[in-house]
């Protein structure tokens, strides 16, 4: 075959390649994309045929042109734009710049241009290689390619500045990320129904710190308790580690206002136990999101009934916005070394150093400074208990 036959078949390839990237399609998938319960969630609609186009295959030039824009992008793209700075750069490529409000099975939701989209999520866009196992949480700058008025499709997700994340409960070499793009985290917690659980409040913060989050702890429902010097005394050793607490009763509306300040104008996490009143508390910050709450399911366990189903984003009038977690029950301190715990305890680091043993685990050994700190009263003993838990799940994690 001569030079000149082979360089026609060629593009005689080409073309019919790129002509049947142009008609491929393929059979709805509903399982994938389909949240039966949420009518508002339906997936684009297939046609006469049962069919919709497939929004994965596309042209070989026309792949070729987005696979450029990416590379020129991930060379300006930083984590520490602003807001401003992020609308120009999304001006400069053939996508909308959203945010992501709300996350569901293969869709979310997407503030763009002021309006909240349901967006289809690219199926080439995978977490594989990332570390995390889901593709999108919310709080994500996302670039969507407008199918419709109140459709889009999520072409690319931009780097995050700041994200809460734990290990994923089935990939615990991966993690999960549960919000992007956060200033803060607020923990709440009941002091009764459910119980009071200080572990999992350490834990929460533990996170946080991972995370390089600020943090301050909520304990609601305080009307429940019989002596508040009581309460006093339980929350001391966070405010002599100047971790901010707020005390509230948000049902009665009491201590609401210091809760207030700390979330104007700030992108901030509520983490908690179900039950313990987060939807209850951000009706008192803003009357008038009519947040659906629901009792305690079982007063005798630690845990409530589930109000919030999946994180989603709340814009709050005074500024900024909050996320609102599902009741989270395992933060987990996957990947901490059992040794670097004490790290996140800090009046027991600052009293370790002088015991008997060199290897002490401040558990069970004699001649153990820590333990002396904590029966002269020096340390609580909840917080030496709770570092003690930790520490032996860490070593059994091993």
């Amino acid at each position: 075959m001569s030079k000149k036959r082979k360089e026609i078949r060629k593009q005689q390839r080409k073309a019919w390649h790129a002509e049947k990237g142009k008609r491929k399609k393929i059979r709805h998938n509903t399982a994938a994309n389909q949240e039966k319960h949420r009518v508002d969630w339906q997936p684009l609609l297939p046609d006469e045929e049962g069919q919709i186009v497939d929004q994965r295959i596309m042209p070989l030039d026309e792949r070729d042109r987005r696979e450029a824009v990416e590379e020129q992008s991930a060379v300006t793209l930083q984590a520490n734009l602003d807001d401003a700075q992020w609308q120009n750069m999304a001006d400069e490529t053939p996508f909308l710049l959203g945010k992501v409000v709300e996350v569901s099975r293969g869709l979310c939701r997407a503030e763009v241009d002021g309006n909240t989209i349901v967006c289809d999520v690219r199926g080439t866009l995978i977490a594989e290689g990332s570390g995390y196992s889901n593709i999108l949480a919310v709080g994500d700058r996302v670039l969507v390619q407008p199918l419709s008025d109140a459709r889009g499709l999520v072409e690319g997700v931009l780097p995050r500045r700041s994200g809460l994340a734990r290990a994923d409960s089935f990939d615990t070499h991966l993690k999960q990320i549960l919000a992007a793009n956060v200033d803060q985290l607020l923990v709440v917690a009941a002091w009764l129904e459910p119980k009071l659980w200080l572990q999992m409040v350490d834990e929460y913060l533990i996170g946080a710190q991972r995370n390089g989050l600020q943090t301050a702890v909520c304990l609601n429902k305080i009307d429940l308790a019989k002596n508040i010097d009581e309460v006093e005394a339980i929350v001391a050793p966070y405010r002599k580690l100047n971790i901010p607490v707020f005390l509230t009763a948000a049902a009665e509306g009491v201590g609401v206002e210091p809760v207030h300040d700390f979330l104007r104008g700030q992108a901030t996490v509520l983490a908690g136990l179900s039950g313990v009143g987060k939807s209850t508390l951000l009706n008192a910050v803003q009357p008038g999101l009519q947040l659906r709450t629901s009792a305690v399911s079982n007063l005798k366990s630690r845990e409530g009934r589930h109000t919030t189903t999946q994180a989603i984003m709340i814009p709050l009038e005074m500024g900024g916005n909050v996320v609102d977690t599902p009741g989270i029950k395992d933060m987990g301190l996957h990947g901490l070394h059992p040794e670097d715990l004490i790290d996140f305890y800090p009046e027991l680091a600052d009293v370790v150093g002088f015991c008997r043993f060199g290897n002490c685990t401040h558990s069970h050994e004699p001649g153990c400074t820590v333990k002396a700190a904590v029966a002269d009263g020096r340390i609580a003993q909840w917080r030496y208990d709770n570092y003690v838990n930790l520490y032996d799940m860490l070593v059994e994690a091993a």
